[in-house]
């Protein structure tokens, strides 16, 4: 979409969804643009935003978020995996033989060696491959672009002009970017679930700490895993929106946060950190296989959620307090 194309189509759905308020006073004026009638000079009192106005807005955002050709090529990625995963492991083992030739499965993301086995394994070691790098380079992605990617775009001062106010804006774009964890990681767990029943037998499944369980709880563990993997990105969505406050320029945004990932995800193996890494957003990531032990083990799922919730605090308010004082000129 061309520069144009995106100032077209923002001044439209600010057009759409904006209510009678007076401009962003930070906002450089458009030339051109006549003041907004309704409000006249010195008058201090607005009209805020309705709810149903923010609802749009959100609605807005996420219609703009996952029609972008961007956006779905991520998820058509992050959909190949669990496929490419299945493939190879149906290959391997199609003439009988344990993954690994017998090597008990050691190697590779967890759960893999079970997967021959019963075909619900392919989602847990599907989101165990995408994990630490894939799921979160695609939050990343969007996250970085969210604020910076409209600066860029010349889009971003139709937004405020509207005004949908920043604190409101800032709080819907985070919103956005929590709905787009959420599809990624559903992506892969639902493309992971149809091929592991196409490729595999499924039925009961034994958990880690060797009892039996039903197809059907079996899945509502999926699922559940699912959303912690999802919830796990919720960290990293803060980051990449405070990196995106920070500059003008989408694809620095991006790479940046992209960047921060990869230099985290190393920190986090280097022994001589030990202290430090249970700081780190990474570092409980992989703590979702607790969900599959009998019964589930919550220590680290807990430490993992609270660090999150951490990490969103601190970032969502950097990020707020950045956006609320920077001038926006494009």
């Amino acid at each position: 979409m061309s520069r144009a194309e995106a100032q077209d189509d923002r001044a439209g759905e600010s057009a759409l969804t904006a209510p009678s308020t007076a401009p962003d006073p930070g906002v450089a004026a458009r030339p051109g643009v006549a003041p907004d009638p309704g409000v006249t000079a010195g008058q201090g009192a607005v009209r805020s935003p309705s709810p149903l106005w923010s609802l749009g807005l959100f609605r807005s955002e996420l219609l703009t978020t996952f029609r972008r050709w961007r956006t779905l090529a991520l998820l058509a990625v992050l959909a190949a995996v669990p496929i490419l995963v299945g493939i190879a492991v149906k290959i391997e083992t199609s003439d009988g033989s344990s993954l690994g030739g017998g090597g008990g499965g050691g190697a590779g993301p967890a759960f893999i060696s079970q997967i021959s086995n019963n075909g619900l394994f392919l989602v847990f070691t599907a989101l165990a491959a995408t994990l630490p790098f894939f799921l979160p380079m695609a939050i990343g992605v969007v996250a970085g672009d969210a604020i910076a990617g409209e600066s860029g775009a010349g889009t971003l001062r139709y937004l405020l002009v509207a005004p949908a106010g920043r604190s409101r804006l800032l709080l819907t774009k985070y919103a956005t970017v929590i709905a787009f964890c959420l599809a990624a990681t559903l992506v892969v767990a639902v493309s992971a679930l149809a091929v592991g029943a196409l490729l595999f037998p499924v039925g009961d499944l034994i958990t880690i700490s060797g009892t039996r369980i039903t197809y059907a709880e079996g899945l509502g563990r999926a699922l559940l895993i699912a959303l912690v993997v999802a919830a796990s990105l919720v960290g990293i969505a803060a980051l990449g929106l405070f990196v995106s406050t920070l500059t003008g320029s989408g694809i620095a945004a991006m790479a940046t946060t992209v960047g921060l990932l990869i230099t985290v995800q190393i920190l986090d193996q280097i022994p001589q950190l030990d202290a430090l890494q249970p700081y780190f957003f990474s570092h409980y990531w992989l703590s979702f296989a607790d969900v599959m032990r009998e019964p589930v083990y919550w220590d680290d799922l807990v430490k993992n959620l609270g660090l999150q919730a951490l990490y969103a605090a601190v970032f969502g308010s950097a990020a707020w307090a950045r956006f609320t004082t920077k001038d926006i000129t494009a």
